[in-house]
């Protein structure tokens, strides 16, 4: 009767823990915002592909006050990532090794201003949040960059590149002001 009753007990426990899940209304502010194609990422923290050239620089002292090899912390570097009608640009730092030769010039960091090709965006009802994926070039490299979105405005964004190892940042999206 005691095996019974503990049973009986754990089973109902376990049918109340289940899980709620917050689906966001078709009125939220974030499809506004992601239609509108006027939208500023700020990125908050770097998370580079940790390898041991990386981990030998860490080492050594080199990276940010409060920061680790696996998250570096960007507050206050004034990076962002634009998305302004039909065109995209962005500064943001790289941590990383270089795959291949670089020439004397290119930029250290990513660095893109122009036309992306193979824009998508979609929302994932699923995931409740934003996909946007888009690949875009210049002199030096070509970055193939995906976005999540999440309704609460905070965004992660992975950018793969041909030379260099990928690198991820997380941060917040906000609406591009008009002025500039």
């Amino acid at each position: 009767m005691r095996t019974i009753l503990l049973f009986i007990f754990a089973y109902s426990v376990l049918l109340s823990c289940s899980s709620s899940k917050n689906v966001i209304s078709d009125t939220h502010a974030i499809h506004d915002l992601v239609a509108s194609k006027q939208i500023e990422l700020i990125a908050t923290s770097a998370n580079p592909t940790v390898t041991q050239s990386l981990t030998a620089i860490a080492n050594s002292g080199l990276i940010p006050p409060g920061s680790t090899i696996s998250r570096i912390d960007l507050t206050g570097t004034g990076n962002y990532l634009n998305i302004f009608g039909d065109s995209v640009s962005a500064n943001l730092p790289y941590y990383g090794e270089r795959q291949f030769g670089g020439g004397y010039g290119s930029t250290p960091g990513i660095e893109f201003n122009g036309l992306p090709q193979n824009y998508t965006q979609a929302f994932n009802s699923d995931k409740q949040k934003y996909a946007i994926s888009f690949q875009v070039s210049d002199k030096s490299d070509r970055y193939t960059v995906y976005i999540d979105i999440y309704p609460n405005k905070s965004s992660v964004v992975s950018v793969n590149m041909a030379n260099r190892n990928a690198i991820q940042y997380n941060g917040n999206v906000n609406a591009i002001k008009e002025d500039e």
